[in-house]
């Protein structure tokens, strides 16, 4: 499933919002690696956001020093739900050689964003996609107005949540998020005024009844149930909820009255249809092991939470007039047929499937519906003895693991006299303290707290809520806005040219210097990367000082002047943090003797592109404070190097 954070042909993951039940390092690291072509180790360095997490409460804090790009964000103490229990992702990507090009990416799954979900579930997931150059398109209309859907749903999400720490981090981070936003308004304000969305969510209605109107009646003899945890109880009844969803579509014509009625259950655990066998059998339906489709014989259980109805015709293969809904809804009260706080936060997709045949069949294209969906007719998979099902337990309760704290980050600062400090955010009004390293407070100072060391990527910070001292770990967000990074060790002139030379791509991993800690021996670091520290890739060729300073500065001058605008808030946010990990080189040091700016050429308007030239312009602005602190940086700021 994580595959599904993977870019389209040319393009990188700019920036995601995941909402779901619960996710683990194991699954956001791979999710993150392959959204942003970066390795765990660069993203450390990198100290971006690429993913932002909204998870139930009950998942204990992910923290972004084990997960780099990846930051958890608090979800609201006070929700109008039970539990958030959807598992949606909105994707963003653009294009790495057209500027202006770009793609969103919607997808819903029934599995939480886990390892346990790769390795040991089975589970279903669906995605729907628009490009920048398909606003107008009849082909995307339906993906349009999904999308338009599933961005209203994740922005209400988001302002239930605490103040968010993406507000205070990296340029580059709050550049790709504010992009994201900007993608979906433009796809959503292109949707079908009059469209119905595939996407749905209980916000306002049940999902049932939702996925009862997007269902054209039509004749049909095949309904199939399937859910990792069914209504509780022990009445020996019909289970409410699949004798409802039934009823409702054989009601509105979508189900014929004779209709075949399949349950997919985990045999060992399926609460009320174990005892409900008897009265299940009476009314005609069948019980079902899972079909393992892909997985041949594995052990998973079923978690996938799907309806799927079609109609089976004695001389045709196809599945005629297919319907199927998967998402995050399990056939429970909470998950289907409830809304508000009584209800889980559930999201969900009811589409028309394509090109699905009841069996394989040699030459031809059409997918055998078991290849897709955990389902298998033969008689291996029906159950019909009572010892062969067991209740099993209920969906576990849970209590709250991530409560928010008062603050949900802190900046470091060294002014004005070069003693560490940590600044909540301006806003901050509750009591709390933050812990040192042995778990003591730290000395307050006004309104920040001094802190020994260099800027630390996290703090534990502790506070009382009524009669309970709780902690957690917050992140801290340094002087370039990197959220929980790795500390960054100085490069050499030769190392600031192979650090930029890519851009926009990713830096090579090695390019800090070793600046998370990790040696040449690390798996992690590539041949390449290798071999770029052994040989100085992109090595400036003359010995002198000046005249490396403008060797590097043309080629500065030149990678700058052909970027697109909206590529520049990235490019300043690199070039600063780059320029300054250079700061101590020994040929930079011999400038502060001579009174000179080696960078004060890069002022100059043929150095720079034309939507930059000037301050007057917000990008020249920016570009000229880069500069200026960097200048401050390399104690340079009053000296001058003509070109």
């Amino acid at each position: 499933m994580s595959e599904l954070f993977d870019p389209p042909a040319d393009h990188i993951g700019t920036f995601g919002w995941v909402c779901g039940y619960s996710a683990d390092a194991a699954f956001m690291n791979d999710a993150a690696e392959r959204f942003t072509l970066r390795t765990r180790r660069r993203r450390m360095i990198d100290g971006d956001v690429a993913l932002a997490l909204l998870l139930d409460r009950g998942t204990p804090r992910l923290s972004t020093t084990e997960v780099p790009g990846v930051l958890h964000l608090a979800a609201p103490s006070k929700a109008p739900f039970e539990l958030l229990h959807s598992k949606v992702a909105l994707l963003g990507f653009r294009h790495l050689y057209t500027t202006g090009s770009w793609r969103v990416r919607l997808v819903v799954s029934t599995g939480n964003w886990t390892r346990q979900t790769l390795e040991e579930s089975l589970d279903l997931a669906w995605q729907a996609e628009v490009c920048s150059d398909e606003l107008s398109a009849d082909t995307s209309a339906e993906a349009r107005t999904d999308i338009a859907a599933a961005t209203s749903f994740m922005t209400w999400l988001r302002r239930k949540s605490p103040v968010l720490p993406i507000e205070a981090v990296t340029p580059a981070t709050a550049e790709n998020y504010k992009r994201l936003d900007a993608w979906c308004k433009l796809v959503a304000d292109a949707s079908p005024l009059r469209g119905t969305a595939r996407f749905i969510d209980n916000r306002r209605q049940p999902l049932l009844p939702q996925i009862v109107n997007r269902v054209e009646p039509g004749r049909r003899n095949v309904l199939v149930m399937g859910s990792g945890f069914y209504e509780s109880g022990g009445s020996g009844k019909l289970p409410k909820v699949p004798a409802d969803i039934v009823y409702q579509l054989k009601a509105k014509g979508i189900q014929n009255a004779d209709t075949e009625v399949d349950l997919i259950v985990n045999p060992m655990a399926c609460q009320a249809i174990a005892t409900a066998r008897a009265a299940i059998a009476a009314e005609g339906w069948t019980i079902r092991r899972p079909g393992r489709g892909p997985f041949g014989n594995s052990a998973r259980s079923l978690h996938a939470k799907f309806l799927f109805g079609a109609h089976r015709h004695h001389n045709s293969n196809a599945c005629l007039r297919a319907w199927l809904y998967l998402g995050s809804g399990n056939l429970t009260p909470p998950g289907l047929v409830l809304t508000g706080a009584r209800a889980n936060l559930e999201a969900g997709v009811v589409f028309a499937p394509k090109n699905l045949v009841w069996a394989e069949a040699e030459g031809l294209d059409w997918i055998a519906v078991e290849r897709v969906l955990p389902l298998n007719f033969d008689d291996e998979t029906e159950i019909i003895l009572a010892k062969d099902l067991l209740a099993g337990g209920d969906m576990p309760e849970r209590l709250p693991a991530y409560l928010p704290p008062p603050v949900t980050y802190l900046r470091w600062t060294t002014e004005p006299d070069a003693i560490g400090r940590l600044v909540p955010p301006a806003d901050a009004c509750a009591e709390f303290e933050v812990l040192d390293p042995h778990g003591a407070p730290c000395q307050r100072d006004a309104a920040t707290f001094v802190w020994q060391g260099d800027c630390p990527p996290e703090v534990q910070v502790r506070w009382t809520e009524g009669e309970e001292t709780r902690t957690e770990a917050v992140c801290v967000v340094d002087r370039f806005g990197r959220i929980a990074a790795a500390r960054l060790n100085p490069v050499t002139l030769d190392d600031v040219w192979s650090l930029l030379a890519d851009f926009p791509l990713p830096p090579p991993d090695d390019g800090d210097g070793g600046g998370d800690g990790i040696d040449d021996d690390d798996p992690e670091l590539s041949k390449g990367a290798k071999l770029t520290r052994v040989t100085g890739r992109g090595a400036l060729p003359s010995r002198y000082p000046i005249r490396r300073v403008m060797e590097l500065v043309e080629r500065i001058a030149a990678r700058q002047t052909a970027l697109a605008e909206p590529d520049w808030i990235l490019w300043c946010a690199r070039l600063e943090q780059t320029l300054d990990q250079a700061k101590d080189d020994p040929e930079i040091v011999a400038f502060r003797t001579l009174g000179l700016d080696p960078l004060s050429p890069l002022r100059a308007a043929p150095f720079r592109p034309p939507f930059a030239e000037t301050a007057a312009t917000p990008s020249g602005a920016r570009y000229e404070a880069t500069l200026d602190r960097v200048a401050n940086a390399w104690c340079v700021a009053n000296g001058k190097l003509e070109p």
